[in-house]
């Protein structure tokens, strides 16, 4: 007698397979993975990275630029800790909000243009792929963030208005623009790289080109502006960080162009590579047939990519970019996984194998990232290197708060990792640090009754003397009195040996009225 399968052994594979090419199941995967990294964030030592800190420093102001990012990311984080209070869940909720919503709207992107709609789970997955954003942005960034962001929303708003040129369209297209524009400067290369891209290709052309794009325009700078405005009054504040990045060593001009020429090409293929060997990978059976494919949305994608570029090379020739990092090309180069998903629709190829295969290198990677992080906090009992998340602000605080307590007190820190550590942990208490942000001058210390002055050596050492740390403060607040209580302070590290310890210097000044 014949051996009969039951329907579900028989109906199972295939319904499993159609499930992984979901895009229901990419949004609830998504979902879980950035649920987990915010528990794992919280259940890390609380001490803050360089850029959570800076948001928490300058969330006590809103304001229409903080220095030498645009505010995008800021305005989020003010009106989230404004909502919520000040908390780990609050900061790592807002990153894992803003990288979950990117995902979703490259996911929509690709479905917009890809014949087989269910290639735009691998479009979106191929982001995974990328370390600047799987990783990098989940360690510590927070406006690299906002702009991957702002490109998988421009993306999604520009696909939309050449593929369904509506007004709704074209004012949403107009709104990505300006968002995307306040989230980092670099981000302007993408809009400009892309409007030549349409200009290139005749429908495109005359789709881009209509009354619709003037509300849009209107939209775009009316986001714009309030920083705009701001940047003219703070350029050198604003710019100074930036180009002190992308400049170099003065190495002359053919050794500037060679230098800034070597660092694109390694940022290039640092951001790139890793993608470029799992997608060859992948669809290794039919490398020949995606090489060779091509399709209107490919040649634009391409285009984009390809301009971008080039506007690099023109600002190493002509302005004298000499450092192009990798992460400053994170907007500019995100269209990449699209770009494959679409020569591989363009190539009409089996996509049940290569399903199963992507999904299983996303989630190793889903895995190795939180795994890292965690490992990454865990890494000074191993070998005694810690890392910024370590280090013992929390017991600092406590020791803050007990000086500062009985008065009307001001905290003056060293530098804003230190003032951001502080303001967490003392929401109510106000933090100062010298040279505040641009555009807004520190309150005089002659308002308060007490001053609890905090400064540090950044690796943990013995800090310097009081008087060489605070003295040309001191002097521009035409401050005279000596500090009271002046001692060097040290704490364990947080998930540290117990015999390793963080140095801080404090000093308690009583102000005369």
């Amino acid at each position: 007698m014949p051996k009969i399968s039951s329907p579900t052994h028989v109906q199972g594979a295939p319904v499993f397979a159609d499930r992984l090419r979901s895009g229901q199941t990419l949004t609830l995967v998504l979902a879980a993975y950035f649920v987990v990294q915010v528990v794992l964030r919280f259940i890390l030592p609380h001490g803050l990275e360089l850029d959570e800190s800076e948001q928490v420093y300058v969330s006590q102001w809103l304001l229409a630029g903080y220095g030498a990012q645009p505010p995008f990311y800021n305005w989020l984080q003010h009106g989230a800790i404004q909502i919520f209070g000040i908390s780990i869940i609050t900061l790592s909720g807002m990153k894992a909000l803003m990288l979950f919503l990117s995902y979703i709207f490259y996911y929509l992107a690709a479905r917009q243009v890809l014949e087989d709609k269910r290639l735009a789970v691998v479009a979106a997955l191929g982001l995974l792929t990328i370390p600047q954003v799987s990783f990098e942005a989940q360690r510590d960034l927070s406006h690299t963030v906002a702009a991957i962001f702002g490109a998988c929303l421009f993306l999604f708003t520009l696909l939309r208005v050449i593929s369904r040129p509506t007004l709704v369209a074209f004012l949403l297209f107009g709104i990505a623009i300006g968002i995307g524009g306040i989230t980092k400067y670099n981000f302007a290369v993408l809009p400009v790289a892309a409007g030549l891209a349409v200009l290139m290709d005749r429908d495109m052309r005359r789709t881009m080109l209509s009354w619709k794009l003037i509300p849009a325009g209107v939209l775009a700078l009316a986001i714009v502006a309030p920083h705009a405005l701001w940047l003219v009054d703070n350029f050198s504040d604003a710019s100074q960080s930036t180009l002190k990045k992308l400049g170099g060593d003065d190495a002359g001009l053919i050794g500037g162009i060679a230098s800034g020429l070597g660092s694109l090409t390694i940022g290039f293929f640092s951001f790139t590579a890793l993608t470029l060997i799992i997608f060859a990978a992948v669809y290794r059976e039919h490398l020949k047939a995606i090489v060779s494919a091509h399709s209107r949305w490919t040649r634009l994608v391409g285009r984009i990519l390809v301009l971008s570029l080039a506007l690099i090379v023109l600002m190493i020739l002509f302005a004298g970019f000499e450092n192009v990092r990798d992460r400053w090309l994170t907007p500019l180069l995100l269209a990449t996984p699209l770009y494959l998903a679409l020569k591989v629709d363009a190539a009409k190829i089996p996509v049940e194998v290569s399903f199963k295969r992507l999904w299983g290198v996303a989630i190793v990677i889903m895995l190795l990232i939180p795994t890292a992080l965690a490992l990454r906090a865990n890494m000074g009992r191993i070998n005694g290197n810690y890392g910024y998340v370590n280090i013992p602000f929390a017991a600092l605080s406590k020791t803050v708060a007990e000086k500062a307590a009985g008065a009307n007190t001001v905290v003056v820190a060293s530098d804003r990792q230190l003032a951001g550590n502080l303001h967490f942990s003392l929401p109510e208490q106000p933090v100062a640090v010298e040279p505040p942000p641009p555009g807004l001058k520190n309150r005089p210390l002659t308002d308060f009754d007490r001053v609890v002055f905090v400064w540090r050596t950044k690796d943990g050492s013995m800090p310097v003397a009081f008087d060489k740390e605070f003295s040309g403060y001191l002097l521009e607040q035409g401050i005279t009195t000596a500090p009271q209580d002046v001692a060097i302070v040290g704490y364990p590290y947080q998930w540290g040996r117990p015999m390793d310890q963080y140095r801080f210097g404090y000093a308690v000044m009583d102000l005369p009225r």
